[in-house]
């Protein structure tokens, strides 16, 4: 704009309304001369302006085309985001369901416990009862008569055996010092094919040359009935074929247990054709498989 204002000065017009064919044969041929080489160097330099503007917006076409992508991307990575949320809130539903159920579960538990024990207790005091009936009616009046602390006694016992039945006894296991007695015996239920939660315990004082017991703690008696059933698979594992398990039983039980055992080792020698077990409170004999009697 410059330069214009200057060429039409030169010229003698005031703006390019006054610039006119006659006016523009007045300058000499140096002035045309220095004219047109301006001229051709504010061409040159709006070529050069104009591809250094080219290059700029090729410059910020690839980067509007990279923050195209990025976009993209961020819209994806954003989709895949929410696609994890949902995968939680489900896997959050499903764990609430879960703690439901296992609500369920223990109340089901509860309520089969307290249906045992009420049932237990009211067999026992209706046998007492009938027993005590029968003592008056045949005149034994020396005979304890039911009271109130027999009840509590009955129900004591009836609660204690409803405790002994969730536990499972182990024998045999390795007494060790600083023993991680869990890990072992979460060891011995893999053996068997089970993963109960359970809570377990030493019991009895230190021995030398004697391992203690161990008390197993499970959550049912249901449970407990199948750890036993599998036991016989310890047998077969070179780590615990010295290990058994039993049921949790009272002082008069073992001791009948005890007798059952004995009678089982005769009956294994004087029968040695048979196969002898213990079952339902009794010494069990049948034949073996191939064998036929003489």
């Amino acid at each position: 704009e410059k330069w214009l204002n200057s060429k039409l000065k030169m010229l003698g017009c005031s703006s390019v309304k006054d610039l006119t064919l006659s006016k523009c044969k007045a300058p000499v041929k140096e002035e045309l001369a220095s004219s047109l080489h301006g001229a051709l160097s504010i061409i040159s330099q709006l070529i050069t302006n104009t591809k250094r503007l080219t290059e700029e917006s090729e410059e910020l076409q690839e980067k509007l085309d990279e923050s195209l992508d990025a976009s993209v991307h961020l819209s994806q990575a954003s989709t895949g985001t929410l696609v994890l949320q949902q995968k939680l809130l489900d896997s959050q539903e499903t764990v609430v369901q879960l703690q439901k159920e296992l609500l369920q579960c223990k109340d089901e538990q509860l309520r089969a416990v307290t249906s045992t024990v009420k049932s237990s207790v009211q067999e026992t005091v209706k046998e007492e009862f009938r027993s005590y009936s029968s003592v008056v009616k045949s005149g034994q009046q020396d005979q304890t008569p039911v009271t109130p602390a027999s009840i509590v006694s009955v129900v004591k016992k009836v609660v204690e055996e409803e405790d002994r039945s969730r536990n499972v006894m182990v024998f045999g296991l390795a007494d060790e010092d600083d023993e991680d007695l869990n890990a072992k015996i979460v060891n011995i239920m893999q053996v068997i094919g089970e993963k109960p939660k359970m809570d377990v315990c030493r019991l009895g004082k230190v021995k030398n040359g004697r391992s203690r017991p161990v008390k197993v703690t499970l959550t049912s008696s249901l449970i407990v009935s199948q750890i036993i059933s599998k036991a016989r698979r310890l047998s077969g594992n070179d780590a615990y074929k010295c290990v058994f398990l039993s049921h949790d039983r009272s002082y008069d039980q073992r001791a009948e247990y005890r007798t059952l055992v004995a009678d089982l080792k005769k009956k294994k020698v004087a029968e040695p054709d048979k196969r002898h077990f213990i079952r339902n409170g009794c010494v069990n004999s049948v034949e073996r498989p191939g064998r036929t009697n003489a």
